[in-house]
């Protein structure tokens, strides 16, 4: 890990940290001997996304709750290697795992939104040793979003569209990056709550969006997520994937979404909870959309604390 930034312990740097042979920027905050708070983002975005849970969590670790805050750039985004291979799912919980142990730490509370999420069920299942809490804010469990895709297509058409769509060559990327990546702006336009839309952070956020899409590469490594999550499904490599995971993992999960969420649904998230340890829960935000931490970071900032809290109990 190298530090590329210097400053207070309780302001974001940016650092890198290398895993399995590639360097993943992430952003991090907090003193050293504090307990592990990893941020993974879905698809689309970066580390700079939860740049406002970061500066509510700094309030919060100021009040009693110190502690240690990471977000981090996928392999294929932001400032992190874009390698030829890797965009399983497997291989990003493993990358994920690198970060925690880079960093000095036996395992970590893993926050993940959308993709994110599934790459912390995968880290939860494969290492659960890593994992001392998962969160996931608009997200599922990956065997039972591939069950719900195979029985009720239709339900799931908004999911399966895109994923499909990801699978033709070039023409996805192109689309993305398309005036200045106004593909990028209205994906996140028509999955935020309308209220959010058009406001101050609203503007921020989908600017920030379209700049990181247009990273060289972004777009296509983005897209191999896509196409590794559809394809993976036609080969032998899915089956097995899918059997890797245990019925319930050991430890607490905190299955979190928008009530205007298009893709929110209370039987995937009942189904979430009940592949989660012990004292697993759904929580629901009302009047937010598909991105929790961007619509609203001060609700997830306070259900990062409360778990850093018991965690500490």
């Amino acid at each position: 890990m190298t530090e590329r930034e210097s400053g207070p312990a309780h302001t974001p740097t940016s650092t890198f940290v290398h895993s399995r042979g590639v360097r993943l920027h992430v952003r991090i905050q907090g003193p050293r001997n504090a307990p592990l708070v990893l941020l993974i983002h879905g698809f689309g975005g970066g580390a700079f996304e939860w740049d406002d849970v970061l500066r509510e969590l700094n309030t919060t670790a100021s009040t009693g709750h110190p502690m240690r805050v990471v977000a981090v750039d996928l392999r294929g985004y932001g400032r992190s290697d874009k390698t030829p291979r890797g965009y399983d799912l497997t291989t990003a919980a493993s990358d994920m795992a690198g970060v925690i142990r880079g960093l000095g730490y036996a395992s970590a509370i893993v926050v993940g939104h959308g993709y994110g999420g599934l790459v912390g069920w995968t880290l939860a299942a494969h290492e659960p040793e890593r994992v001392q809490q998962l969160i996931t804010l608009s997200s599922s469990h990956p065997v039972e979003q591939a069950r719900q895709v195979r029985r009720r297509p239709i339900s799931q058409w908004n999911r399966v569209k895109d994923t499909l769509y990801a699978q033709l060559p070039k023409a996805p990327e192109k689309r993305l990056t398309k005036d200045n990546a106004a593909a990028a702006e209205r994906i996140f336009r028509r999955n935020v709550a309308p209220g959010f839309r058009d406001t101050k952070p609203y503007l921020e956020a989908a600017r920030l969006r379209r700049e990181a899409m247009l990273v060289d590469k972004v777009a296509h490594m983005s897209c191999e997520y896509r196409r590794w999550n559809f394809r993976s499904r036609l080969r032998p490599e899915g089956a097995r994937f899918d059997k890797g995971f245990p019925r319930r993992v050991d430890m607490p999960v905190l299955v979190v979404d928008g009530n205007m969420n298009p893709g929110f649904s209370e039987h995937m998230s009942e189904l979430c909870v009940q592949r989660g340890g012990p004292g697993s829960e759904s929580v629901v935000l009302y009047g937010v959309g598909h991105y929790p931490h961007i619509e609203d970071p001060p609700a997830v900032a306070r259900l990062i604390s409360q778990a850093v809290a018991e965690s500490a109990d």
